[in-house]
């Protein structure tokens, strides 16, 4: 089993490394990517928390928070400019600066912490469903 956990570490910090090369050239003029180059100490941590979890027997939720970073990251991106896009749209002559500021907001980045929020609860709610049926057996 400790020989999986590092074939799994391995793996999830292969795709985390990807991501992070990705942010750093190719898609480093899409908003949340750019952020992710600009902030590399945040995404650091983050991707830092998900071997530690695989280390603390949390296969699923490691996994998971694998996945929601990835897909989070994506979806916030591409979905934060749509909206930006739609809500810049609204923005007439006169309105106030805030409104205008705050019609102007990519909200990518809350997109992805979501998501990444939403994979723990669902990894957390597996890694328990898998424990409590392995010990029923």
């Amino acid at each position: 089993m400790k020989r999986n956990k590092y074939i799994y570490a391995i793996i999830e910090v292969f795709i985390l490394v990807v991501i992070a090369l990705l942010a750093f050239t190719f898609l480093n003029t899409e908003y949340l990517f750019q952020w992710v180059a600009h902030n590399w100490k945040f995404y650091l941590v983050l991707s830092a928390i998900v071997p530690l979890l695989l280390f603390l027997n949390k296969q699923f939720v490691s996994a998971f928070m694998t996945i929601g970073i990835v897909f989070g990251i994506f979806v916030g991106n591409f979905l934060g400019r749509s909206i930006k896009t739609f809500n810049e749209g609204k923005i007439v002559e006169g309105m106030k600066a805030e409104e205008v500021y705050r019609l102007q907001h990519h909200p990518g980045f809350e997109i992805w912490i979501g998501v990444i929020l939403l994979s723990i609860v669902v990894g957390i709610v597996m890694q328990i469903a898998t424990t409590k049926k392995s010990t029923n057996r």
